[in-house]
């Protein structure tokens, strides 16, 4: 099930999502089977805002109470997929690892934590999947590649090569060209570190291998392509 939903994500630009640590494969497609098209979200407070993260507001006479607790109507397993991210990335992302213990530090309640997180990513996720475009963010250390990452989970998961080579050729069509260039250097010292090791290997670290060089030159195909007039 795993791999057919890695299969289906690729050929998103949810997949761009995999760059920040803490996010895998499973969190992208719950992501994403959830949220739908994203062209279907005016901006990044839409999504939020369907999945009910917001607080009620208690308006009578003169007594204007905007910050109750979360409104109970909204896609409950939307915000159910967002809190779940949440708490992967508070345990698993060093960014905000560090910004819930300053955050716990200054009292914050923790369901308070939870829905602040959410609320970051998913302007975050916005950018990335509506703009079809990866930027530096400090959540974004240490890099995570998109290609090496697949890779990881293919061969974690024993997928057959030639469905991990399809995959492959699904990301590469999703980058965007000023990406190429750092997946494609991330991919050659992966095959640097390989092809200096000796003796007998395992076949799951050759078919890597392979599947590594011919994912860099599907990278230097597509970046030769975009570059012609």
């Amino acid at each position: 099930m795993e791999r057919d939903l890695a299969h289906r994500v690729v050929q998103t630009p949810y997949v761009l999502l995999l760059v920040i640590p803490g996010i895998n494969i499973v969190t992208v497609a719950d992501l994403a089977g959830e949220l739908g098209p994203i062209a279907f979200y005016a901006n990044a407070n839409a999504i939020t805002g369907r999945a009910g993260l917001m607080p009620s507001r208690y308006q009578s006479d003169q007594v204007d109470c905007a910050n109750g607790p979360l409104r109970r109507r909204g896609n409950r397993r939307l915000r159910a997929v967002l809190m779940q991210t949440a708490d992967n990335l508070a345990q698993c992302n060093h960014y905000f690892r560090a910004r819930a213990a300053q955050w716990r530090r200054a009292g914050k309640d923790p369901r308070w934590l939870r829905v602040k997180i959410a609320k970051i990513f998913s302007r975050l996720a916005f950018a990335l999947v509506a703009g079809r475009q990866l930027f530096p963010h400090p959540c974004c250390q240490p890099h995570h590649y998109l290609l090496s990452k697949l890779l990881d989970f293919h061969g974690e998961h024993a997928t057959d090569p030639l469905l991990q080579l399809r995959d492959l050729q699904a990301v590469v069509e999703q980058l965007p060209t000023s990406r190429c260039a750092t997946e494609h250097d991330a991919l050659q010292q992966q095959l640097d570190a390989l092809a200096r090791r000796r003796g007998p290997q395992p076949l799951a670290d050759i078919i890597t291998l392979v599947l590594a060089r011919l994912a860099a030159r599907m990278i230097q195909s597509t970046s030769s392509e975009s570059a012609e007039p």
